[in-house]
């Protein structure tokens, strides 16, 4: 073998086992940012600490405490001796190191944060806070002396200290190296775990805009898969339509985890059902679970949420799969399937209608037959069935683990693909180049002000009612603060009829090659006897997603 490339194989696994040893299974844990912002206190971080191990968090497998923003000098200073940022001694007068020997003493482990950035994040704008851009070494020693395992490192005013630029939104070709400089650091000083927090911003590459899910890896234990979660349900499903394509990725795993960010169960802004949907989600596509809220304010009813064994245990699976996307039924429910180690699955089905309503799931659509099924948040059971039915509240879930499951005999069908660009534009679509794309072309610009439509005809099909293949871009990444969901809505007609509205969540970052392959939309109106035509335009003044080809039941 080669000297280079025995090398190289050598550092990848070494990569891997400090990976791996740290970060097997997400982070279960506390942080203080959506308690308190950027002001945490020695006696808010203190309580917080008291009352994770006092109200059976830390027995529950919640290790982490983590101060968030706020805990650095107001001032820019830096240690004169070390170089190191210097503590806010008016918020924690007896300094760090204290508090992390408290936690340390409960049986908890220290997490700590800064930026990657010549500021912090800060609720102070400009922000008045050092970061940790060009003094890695400095602070990662000092993250070492506080028995630091695990650092959450953010991505604040990346090119200078004024107000505009607080957080930058734009692709940025510096990631890696600002990113790589704290992680090489922290490696060097035996801090295995990091966290690349850089809101979902896609990295500029020579080869064209790439997500976190494949520039992080190696620099990284985990990465924001996201802009920061606020306050309500839409701020979720923001979330959630991000989570789409990274989960089925398949690069999710064991040293190389999606986080969603902070939980916001136990905050206001949703209701119950929607703060369940919310953390069984985040459990089950295998993001950290970071408690953020008052944890001395929490309901027995959020504590046994949070605590709840069976949600934990698929967090926690040794496999490290999350779950992915089987089909949207778009303003009705999602269904979300996962594998288990032990060949269980996961399934989440989501109502999206916001209404209450009964839930049903059939499993003929995850490929079983039967299965015994476990209700993860009333505990109820059932023996060999093929479905199962359960009432839910607006935004309610089903959080099923199904075991003994028997798999239903299908063979693969065959398949009728109808090329976009084979098909007629009008209105303003227009055929594109599409590196990505089955044919090399796809057809955008479909919907906005002109309503650019595109018509595909002579399609046939032996089934006047199924689930359409779409492959499709949609590369519009949204962000917090705003209305922006990470959807598309199209209008999708069957031979004239009436159309129906479907969603089609983020595909990727690029839009030339970031494909989302074989999405399901049920439509129905189809003629098995001649020739048929499917018409897909935008929805109200929104565009639709770039279609690269669609696909019937031959």
């Amino acid at each position: 073998m080669a000297p280079i490339k025995q090398s190289i194989l050598i550092l990848l696994a070494a990569y891997h086992s400090i990976t791996y040893a740290f970060q097997s299974t997400p982070v279960l844990g506390y942080n203080s940012y959506n308690q308190v912002s950027c002001s945490p206190s020695e006696s808010q971080m203190t309580s917080a600490i008291n009352a994770m191990a006092n109200r059976g968090f830390l027995a529950a497998g919640y290790k982490y405490i983590q101060v968030d923003c706020g805990w650095a000098a107001r001032d820019n200073s830096r240690n004169a001796s070390t170089g190191a940022i210097n503590v806010n001694t008016g918020a924690f007068p007896s300094g760090l190191q204290s508090l992390s020997q408290f936690a340390r003493s409960k049986g908890f482990i220290w997490s700590m944060y800064s930026d990657a950035g010549v500021r912090m994040c800060d609720a102070v704008s400009p922000s008045p806070v050092a970061g940790s851009l060009g003094h890695e070494a400095a602070d990662a020693a000092f993250f070492a002396s506080l028995n630091t395992q695990y650092v959450k490192y953010d991505n604040c005013y990346a090119d200078g200290p004024a107000a505009s630029q607080n957080a930058p939104k734009n692709a940025r070709t510096d990631f890696p190296t600002r990113y790589g400089a704290m992680w090489n650091a922290l490696q060097k000083v035996g801090i295995s775990g990091m966290l690349i927090c850089q809101w979902g911003t896609p990295y500029s590459s020579p080869t064209g805009l790439e997500g976190p899910n494949d520039w992080t890896r190696g620099i990284s234990t985990s990465f924001r898969l996201s802009d920061d979660i606020v306050t309500g349900f839409s701020n979720v499903y923001r979330i959630y339509n991000e989570a789409i394509h990274i989960a089925k990725s398949g690069l999710i795993g064991p040293g190389h985890f999606a986080d969603a960010d902070l939980l916001e169960v136990g905050n206001p802004g949703m209701t119950f059902d929607e703060q369940s949907t919310h953390f069984a989600f985040w459990a089950m596509i295998e993001s950290a679970l970071m408690i953020s809220t008052d944890v001395n304010a929490l309901s027995a009813q959020t504590v046994a949420l949070l605590q709840n064994t069976d949600l934990i245990a698929i967090n926690q699976d040794s496999a490290g799969k999350p779950i992915t996307l089987v089909q949207r039924f778009t303003n009705d429910y999602d269904v979300w399937v996962g594998d288990l180690s032990n060949g269980d699955k996961a399934v989440l089905v989501v109502d999206l209608s916001n209404k209450a309503r009964t839930l049903t799931i059939n499993f003929s659509l995850l490929g079983i037959a039967s299965a015994n099924v476990k209700n993860l948040f009333d505990k109820s059971t059932a023996t060999g069935v093929s479905s199962y039915s359960k009432s839910v509240n607006a935004h309610g879930s089903l959080a099923l683990r199904l075991s003994s499951t028997k798999s239903a005999t299908a063979t693969a069908p065959k398949i009728n693909w109808a090329e976009a660009e084979a098909g007629t534009a009008s209105r303003g679509a227009a055929k594109a180049s599409c590196s990505g794309c089955s044919g090399g072309n796809k057809v955008g610009n479909l919907g906005g002000s002109g309503n650019g439509t595109l018509t595909l005809s002579n399609i046939f099909t032996s089934q006047a009612s199924q689930s359409v293949r779409f492959d499709y871009i949609n590369g519009e990444v949204g962000f917090s603060f705003g209305t922006a969901e990470n959807e598309r809505l199209a209008s999708v007609s069957v031979n004239g009829r009436a159309p129906v509205t479907v969603s089609f969540p983020l595909s990727g970052y690029n839009w030339d090659k970031d494909v989302y392959l074989s999405y399901l939309v049920q439509l129905s109106g189809f003629s098995t006897t001649g020739a048929n035509t499917i018409t897909i335009s935008g929805s109200g003044s929104g565009f639709a997603p770039d279609v690269d080809r669609v696909g019937v039941l031959a």
